[in-house]
């Protein structure tokens, strides 16, 4: 998975500068206390920059980790290579292969990513690092323990449980539209499906919303994405036959007709998931091209996969291994 939220333990960061701040500082960005430094001369802001831009490369600049020569380090942790991909998209890095690298001079990019997609990213990344922790919400699937915990923060509302956020923190969440007055906000749901935290039992896939969203992607599927599904939802005999004499040529390990069966239509499913990760959003539907190129492929989404299932078990009853769970 590409996230595990764990309880949140007072942990600083260096607050972005230099170069960082001087790009924070050209799109009209106001510092909060003691978090960022920026130039003293403010140029124009631009003014069709989203109001959260700042906060969030400001936020995930510092909660990301950091190597020795201060580049960004994704330690192969999904919500970190998605983070360090949100800033190479922001105009702010660039690609190293194990993280992202600070650029002398950050640009943001005329096209900005999707707002739900940043939120997703903003949400993983914080409970990956502890700046977020879930707090039980009656109903879950389990009680975890919740001594030494710090005291929830956040208050239950709109389908919501309690959570522990870390001050630096705030600003982004706000600034997304996640918290309001020291709640959840409505938008905020169905952003934390994305993260399905198993402290709240959030049940989204018998969600009316979730059920109107699957509907529509039946009935809507375009044809390129349709033929997507179906050349990969179909296990053949030649792929089968394929796979057993890759097998055979390792030493000493026997496999059969089951293990092949099994290892293809778990990548059946996996790569379906990747369809739906890159060309489906809950709220819109299945994406054109143009909106596909601004979202963010969030691995192991977890509505993704739960639309994934419920889509396949209407639209291919036939293939039983694409919804229904082993």
């Amino acid at each position: 998975m590409p996230k595990k939220s764990k309880s949140p333990s007072a942990k600083s960061g260096e607050s972005a500068s230099g170069s960082l701040g001087k790009a924070l500082d050209d799109i009209g960005f106001e510092p909060l206390g003691r978090r960022i430094i920026v130039g003293s001369s403010r140029r124009q802001a631009r003014r069709d920059v989203p109001g959260w831009v700042a906060p969030v490369i400001e936020f995930i600049s510092i909660a990301l980790p950091r190597n020795q020569a201060g580049n960004w380090e994704h330690l192969h942790i999904g919500a970190y290579e998605i983070a360090c991909e949100l800033l190479i998209k922001l105009g702010c890095a660039i690609d190293n292969g194990t993280g992202a690298i600070p650029v002398a001079e950050p640009k943001l990019p005329e096209v900005i990513p999707r707002w739900d997609d940043v939120a997703t990213v903003v949400v993983w990344v914080a409970a990956q690092s502890g700046y977020l922790g879930f707090r039980h919400f009656p109903g879950a699937r389990s009680r975890p323990k919740s001594a030494g915990l710090a005291r929830a923060n956040i208050r239950a509302a709109h389908g919501c449980g309690p959570a522990y956020l870390v001050e630096e923190a705030f600003p982004a969440f706000q600034r997304l539209g996640l918290i309001l007055g020291g709640c959840w906000t409505a938008v905020a749901e169905t952003v934390l499906w994305r993260d399905d935290p198993e402290e709240w039992g959030m049940d989204f896939m018998n969600d009316r919303r979730f059920l109107r969203a699957c509907e529509v992607a039946v009935t809507t599927v375009p044809h390129d994405v349709a033929e997507k599904i179906k050349q990969h939802a179909e296990i053949r005999e030649e792929q089968i036959v394929e796979w057993l004499e890759l097998a055979h040529r390792q030493p000493g390990i026997s496999r059969n007709r089951d293990d092949a069966l099994k290892s293809l239509r778990f990548w059946s499913g996996h790569i379906l998931d990747g369809i739906f990760e890159t060309y489906w959003r809950l709220a819109d539907g299945w994406l054109s091209e143009a909106e596909a190129q601004r979202g963010l492929k969030l691995s192991f989404d977890t509505v993704a996969i739960g639309m994934r299932m419920a889509f396949a078990e209407r639209y291919l009853p036939q293939y039983p291994h694409l919804w229904r769970p082993e």
